[in-house]
């Protein structure tokens, strides 16, 4: 049986760019837990490049999710809930437990790898936490617990497994009585009702209650509404509303974003509560234009960068144990002063070399064998697997408005 496949540019240079973000992000704040002169106080570092990388994922999750659902439907009037469940197992639970284990139960035996004040607290609460770890609350335990150093990034991946949990019975729920926009803007809706909630008990009528803390720091890290807000892009685009289309395709309106982007990220503009969903917007914009538009301002579809695309779970995962291999080494030895540019330069390109040659030998050798295992469980061909099918497939590639497509990279 042959299978249609899907395939947009530039996504994974996307995908890129949101987990370099988050790793120049840690890479200052690490060195602020070894008390290394860092800037990771500062609004452009500390506050917006980790924040806008993980928005950037969320949207990009929730666009591709979304989209590749549709196809499904048009592809055989069915969606598999059992099948999607099993493609996400596939790609995220692998390299998903080999960090939260060594985060664990391994790295906190290496000496070398402690981190002050971090490490000698992942033995508390350990039931509890090892049980949200290991269900994809890793999101709660980053809430409630101290961080864990290698395995706290894996917080965004919980949110995302939840995101998975539920996203395909809503779809299931909506789709044949062409219901998709409503739900996709009661999510958001619904979301924002608790967010408010949230904001209003933590600052104003309990500021003091830890209970009303902890909702306040889990429900804004629980983010479903910029993955909806990626859903809404993937409908116009899979549904090809043109007069929505046209304006967002606009040249003037390319640039205004990129324009605002590169401002709003060096100034490190918040606003107030509803920064993630402002910037959110913003996204699922510039990957609308990106993954579709003929006339995109940006082409970003390079071979370097769809290669760095493609091992970005990787680099994701495995990025905090390298800067802090890197910074150790950099101390033990004196190889420099970190308070000089060259020092930095050290540490940057170190903690990046490692960390790309680690996510490209676990990309080859250990998550792809997953990955091609998805291939029996889709109907609809997407991501790494598209160039392995096409060499069988007869079929064309599915063709969002007119772009000649290359593989959709993979979800996260």
């Amino acid at each position: 049986m042959s299978k249609n496949r899907v395939y947009f540019p530039n996504l994974n240079a996307v995908r890129f760019i949101a987990a370099l973000l988050v790793i120049v992000h840690h890479l200052e704040l690490i060195k602020s837990w070894f008390g290394q002169p860092n800037i990771y106080s500062t609004s452009f570092v500390g506050g917006a490049f980790g924040r806008l990388g993980i928005i950037l994922f969320f949207v990009l999750s929730g666009f591709l999710i979304t989209y590749l659902l549709l196809e499904e439907f048009r592809n055989t009037d069915r969606i598999s809930i059992k099948n999607f469940y099993i493609r996400r197992i596939l790609r995220i639970w692998p390299l998903y437990y080999l960090i939260v284990l060594l985060g664990l139960f391994v790295f906190p035996h290496i000496a070398f790898l402690h981190v002050p004040e971090h490490t000698e607290y992942v033995g508390d609460d350990i039931v509890p936490k090892t049980i949200m770890f290991m269900t994809f609350f890793s999101n709660l335990a980053y809430t409630l617990y101290t961080h864990v150093p290698f395995a706290e990034q894996s917080w965004s991946v919980g949110v995302e497994e939840q995101f998975y949990l539920i996203w395909p019975l809503l779809v299931v729920m909506v789709i044949r009585v062409k219901r998709m926009i409503p739900m996709l803007l009661s999510v958001i809706g619904i979301y924002l009702s608790f967010k408010v909630l949230a904001i209003y008990m933590h600052y104003h009528s309990a500021p003091n209650s830890l209970a009303w803390e902890n909702f306040y720091q889990f429900w804004t890290h629980f983010s479903v509404d910029c993955m909806a807000i990626g859903g809404i892009a993937a409908y116009i685009l899979f549904h090809k509303k043109d007069k929505v289309l046209n304006i967002l395709y606009s040249k003037y309106l390319q640039i205004a974003l990129y324009g605002f982007m590169a401002v709003a990220t060096i100034k490190g503009i918040a606003f107030y509560e509803f920064t993630n969903e402002t910037y959110a917007v913003c996204f699922a914009v510039i990957i609308l234009n990106l993954a579709s538009n003929p006339n995109s301002v940006i082409n970003m579809e390079y071979k370097p960068l769809n290669y760095l695309g493609k091992i970005s779970y990787g680099l994701y995962m495995y990025h905090n144990i390298f800067l802090v291999f890197s910074l150790k080494l950099i101390l033990v030895l004196g190889l420099a002063d970190l308070s000089t540019i060259s020092g930095n330069i050290l540490y940057y390109t170190m903690s990046l070399t490692f960390t790309i040659i680690v996510s490209s030998l676990s990309y080859e050798y250990f998550e792809k064998w997953f990955i091609k295992s998805k291939n029996k469980y889709s109907t609809v061909i997407s991501g790494d697997n598209v160039e392995d099918d096409s060499q069988t497939e007869g079929e064309g590639l599915s063709q969002p408005r007119g772009k000649t497509q290359l593989p959709l990279p993979q979800t996260v």
